[in-house]
């Protein structure tokens, strides 16, 4: 490794730890993470690095690999997210790295570096990064790093890509498959890009080697994981959870199918992510338009947007994170940004990149949407006034809505396979959850917006409190139910 590639890892880990540091919900300055989906990961991580089996021992509707990401970071913390915050600088480190690989085809080092560090910037201060840590944010290296091989195998071999390349996109596919297979629409265009160059250079036969080393690799992952939940008796546990109840069960179908609202979301998500829809709006077509780059490479970036942005936004619910898995394509408004600097400016590249590094610095401490939380007390929160309720070592449930955060407040544990109320329209949740409070199995139950139903009677409401809601206001009910007796 050069001194070169040693120093951009550095700079990468060094700007992705301060940037997430003011706009992740995770990092050490925020009390919390009030979003739901954060706590639920950070939950099943918890239950797995207990011993606990995904999906057989504890129900989640998310891809494996995302809840290893978090086994691993509960091992770090299990009281907290500073884990996830560590996990999350690795990953983003890792973005900006492929980011500035990409970039450095057409820049000078400096220049990629600050292109890279502003990407960073103009991700995490969008909207779609929401709280931090989703499933699109732990995609992003592997996709970014997706689209800096193939651009530049086909640049530089001027048709199809080695198999070992393919092998290692396909390596990347698998990742993402096994974290949120929604994502994978960005490599359905490289491998539509790949048969058509692969066809037109050495017919059907080499075709048929550039599927099968792309296959080999992205069935690695899967292999592994399948043999691991066989190996524990989960294997259809993990197909019903992860593949079957997301197709067939995932509740808003009925909204997914009016074109006209989606549309409207769309659209609504594009004009309040503008920091990075802009760049790659208008890089793209510079891209396309770039003679310096082969047939090829320009296909493959059209093919890989076009997909990505159809499965992101055209097949299901599009919730206000999911645009976030396009902005890797952010990357060519920057580099065509840069390029074309003054060059006199060029020339200063060293000046660039520490004034873009102010303004990314500058961004994540005043444009955060996140900046209202940041310094809160935890005993200042709802979820830390509750939690003072609650005795060490017992045991509790969250009946309604997804996981606000009390379990790993109050530093339990869930005892059931069930532990929070997901969109999954699967009748199994739902008696399963009135089971446990109709047996009384839990010491305590917390319940969000609404009280619980007066049939569970052998529960007494002990205390309630207003906390954030979807739209960050402090709107949201919790009460706080302890057994009688």
């Amino acid at each position: 490794m050069t001194k070169e590639r040693v120093r951009r890892g550095a700079l990468c880990l060094l700007a992705a730890a301060l940037l997430l540091l003011f706009c992740s919900q995770c990092s050490p300055l925020y009390p919390l993470n009030i979003w739901g989906d954060a706590n639920c990961l950070l939950t099943v991580g918890r239950v797995m690095r207990a011993g606990g089996v995904l999906y057989r021992d504890i129900y989640e509707q998310k891809g494996p690999t995302l809840y290893l990401i978090h086994a691993l970071a509960a091992c770090l913390s299990d009281s907290g997210f500073v884990g996830v915050y560590v996990m999350e600088v690795l990953s983003l480190a890792a973005a900006l790295y492929s980011a500035c690989s990409l970039l450095r085809r057409r820049l000078s080092e400096p220049l990629a570096l600050a292109g890279a560090v502003l990407l960073g910037a103009c991700m995490l201060v969008s909207p779609a990064f929401s709280r931090g840590d989703s499933a699109e944010e732990f995609c992003l290296p592997l996709l970014l790093r997706a689209i800096a091989l193939a651009l530049d195998a086909y640049d530089r071999d001027g048709g199809p890509m080695r198999p070992g390349r393919l092998f290692a996109c396909g390596l990347l596919a698998g990742g993402v498959a096994t974290i949120k297979y929604t994502m994978l629409g960005l490599f359905i265009g490289l491998c539509l890009a790949e048969g058509l160059t692969a066809l037109r250079h050495g017919g059907l036969k080499r075709a048929m080697l550039s599927a099968g080393a792309f296959l080999t690799g992205m069935l690695l992952p899967v292999l592994l994981w399948a043999v691991y939940f066989t190996a524990h008796g989960a294997l259809r546990d993990a197909y019903e959870a992860y593949i079957y109840n997301n197709i067939f069960l995932y509740d808003g179908a009925e909204a997914d199918a009016r074109i006209g609202e989606m549309l409207l979301d769309v659209l609504r998500y594009i004009r309040s992510n503008l920091i990075w829809v802009l760049p790659a709006a208008g890089g793209l077509p510079m891209l396309l338009l770039d003679r310096r780059m082969s047939g090829q490479a320009r296909l493959a970036a059209a093919l890989m947007a076009l997909c990505q942005t159809v499965a992101v936004c055209c097949l299901g619910r599009v919730w206000p994170y999911c645009p976030l898995a396009l902005s890797a394509f952010a990357v060519f408004g920057l580099q065509a940004l840069l390029q074309h600097a003054p060059m006199a400016l060029a020339r200063r590249g060293g000046a660039v990149l520490a004034g873009a590094s102010a303004l990314a610095l500058g961004l994540a401490v005043l444009s955060s949407p996140n900046a209202y939380l940041r310094g809160v007390r935890l005993e200042d929160t709802a979820q830390g006034r509750l939690c003072a309720f609650i005795e060490p070592g017992a045991t509790l449930l969250q009946y309604s809505h997804l996981d606000d955060g009390f379990y790993l407040i109050s530093g339990t544990l869930p005892q059931e396979r069930f532990f929070v109320r997901l969109n999954v329209a699967l009748g199994e949740m739902s008696e399963e959850l009135d089971r446990y409070l109709e047996e009384a199995l839990p010491d305590y139950v917390v319940t969000s917006w609404a009280p619980l139903p007066e049939r569970f009677d052998r529960y007494q409401l002990i205390a309630t409190d207003a906390g954030y809601d979807e739209s960050d206001r402090i709107n949201k009910m919790f009460y706080l139910y302890r057994r009688r007796g």
